[in-house]
């Protein structure tokens, strides 16, 4: 194992949210990053990794109310998240479409809904199509059996087989490593769909226009209702039979504003894109509870949902409700606290 690649590795590690929430962990940990880093070439080398098990809470996601396991990781898991991420970053960068956009830097939430407003305008037809309980179903020696197909290093195969040892089977929640293997494993299908096409008066034309791949949701797009349910019935049956996925039932819907699209958190119509009602709710109650009784956890809730509003067509709401002074305390709360607690760390390993 290369030593400047799992340096690399740390140093994308550390620019990541989980890096910049954790790093402070590494040198109670294991001294100091060197040696956390030394660490990791020495188990790869001698095969002996080892990792902390897992730490898993139950949390309700903020788009859809939906309430999911999510495993937090020890920072050496972290961090071999990354070392095997960037080894492979040549094969996902081939692999992964462009329109599968689940946290990678710069493709998000907000590009997706723009895409999908962008879209909106032609009119026509779409699907959403919802892979069920996704992580869990991906199984370990699904990914590893694509991994010795693709990858050649037996450093790469070991750690990925390392992480996966971790997970209980599938694929875990909240793991930057499993994150990237689901979009490979489904990166299939998004292909899949590319290719879909039929002759038409001598003419191949495709089923499908734009698509969209936002971790398990799957978004199809298409002028025509029955190449939509063509395309949508072949990728079905491709998920389930090469990988063993299975698709929630689906309905074909027509682009309007007594349909709009419910993407990401957003339901966009032509002309505007607001917040889904349930989202809309619960951050209005979570600026409110702040408003009434701060505390440290309120105001971290109250300001995860501070750029929702901002990029939704709500600036009013935003405003009139006092919402926009409520999240600038917020802020400012969350942000004495931090530095509060650095200084107190900072004074600890001065008396070490």
């Amino acid at each position: 194992m290369n030593e400047a690649l799992v340096f690399a590795a740390y140093e994308s590690w550390l620019e990541s949210k989980a890096g910049k929430k954790n790093a402070w962990r590494v040198p109670q940990e294991h001294g100091s990053a060197p040696a956390l880093i030394q660490e990791i070439v020495r188990e790869v080398e001698t095969r002996s990794l080892t990792f902390r098990p897992i730490k898993r809470y139950r949390h309700r996601e903020p788009t859809n109310g939906k309430m999911r396991i999510i495993g937090v990781e020890s920072v050496k898991q972290q961090v071999c998240d990354y070392v095997a991420v960037t080894a492979m970053s040549r094969l996902l960068d081939a692999k992964v479409g462009f329109w599968q956009v689940s946290s990678i830097p710069g493709k998000g939430q907000l590009m997706a809904a723009h895409a999908v407003r962008r879209w909106s305008q032609d009119g026509g037809y779409y699907v959403h199509m919802d892979v069920r309980k996704c992580y869990p179903s991906i199984r370990a020696n699904v990914v590893m059996k694509l991994l010795h197909r693709y990858v050649r290093s037996p450093d790469v195969l070991y750690i990925a087989e390392s992480l996966l040892a971790t997970y209980g089977g599938g694929l875990e929640i909240g793991s930057y490593f499993s994150l990237r293997m689901a979009q490979l494993v489904l990166s299939f299908g998004y292909h899949e769909v590319e290719c879909m096409r039929k002759v038409r008066r001598g003419a191949s034309v495709p089923l499908i226009t734009h698509q969209l791949w936002y971790a398990d949701d799957i978004y199809l797009f298409s002028p025509d209702k029955r190449n939509l349910r063509s395309a949508a019935r072949q990728l079905q049956r491709l998920l389930h039979k090469k990988f063993g996925l299975t698709v929630k039932p689906w309905k074909i819907s027509r682009m309007s504003n007594e349909e709009p699209v419910d993407v990401v958190g957003y339901t966009v119509r032509k002309n505007r894109t607001t917040l889904r009602g349930s989202l809309f709710l619960r951050a209005c109650r979570a600026l409110r509870r702040y408003r009434r009784s701060p505390s440290l956890k309120r105001a971290r809730r109250a300001t995860s949902y501070g750029g929702w509003f901002r990029h939704a067509d709500c600036a009013d709401v935003w405003r009139d409700n006092g919402f926009n002074k409520v999240f600038k305390k917020a802020r400012a709360h969350i942000s004495a606290a931090e530095r509060s607690m650095h200084e107190h760390s900072d004074m600890q390993r001065g008396a070490a």
